[in-house]
This record gives C-alpha cells, structure tokens and sequence, in this order.
C-alpha cells in the first residue's frame, strides 16, 4: 500500500481552534488515538507514527481514557518482566 496523504484545505485551516504551531501535531495525534482504539493500527505502529516509544505512547493512550489493547498473556508477561526488573 501507498503512503496515504491527508490534507485540509487553506480555507479550513483558519478555522481550527488550534495553534497553527500544533495543529499538525495535534490532528495527527487525534487521528492515531482513534486507529488505534478502534484496533486498525497496533501500538508499535501508533507509537511510530507519532515518534514516541511504547511507553509515551501507552502514557498518551491513558491520557486520553484510551484501554490499551492486549491479551491476558501479554499482561502475564508484563508482569513477569516487571517482577524481574524488580
């Protein structure tokens, strides 16, 4: 698949109630938030496609009230990784 462009007209833009300095950000942000919450795109890549790491990604997805999505062995292993480093 292409890479995808979206783009918002010039007569629209001054319309946003955004910052102009983060309304790119901001929308980009919005749009991945709902990919990933409606399981269209995985963690890693709402995490790439906002340069964050897991972490800050997962940090926003909490922020934002958003369940991170994932199986009851994945959490298992979470905390047996944790209990490790602890």
């Amino acid at each position: 698949m292409k890479s995808i462009i979206l783009e918002i007209p010039e007569y629209i833009t001054p319309h946003l109630k955004l910052p102009p300095k983060r309304a790119e950000q901001f929308l980009m942000e919005e749009l991945v938030l709902r990919l990933y919450d409606q399981g269209i795109i995985s963690s890693f890549h709402g995490a790439t496609l906002l340069n964050m790491d897991r972490i800050s990604f997962e940090y926003t997805l909490a922020k934002n009230k958003i369940p991170i999505h994932c199986t009851p062995d994945e959490v298992e292993q979470d905390l047996k990784n944790l209990e490790i480093l602890t």
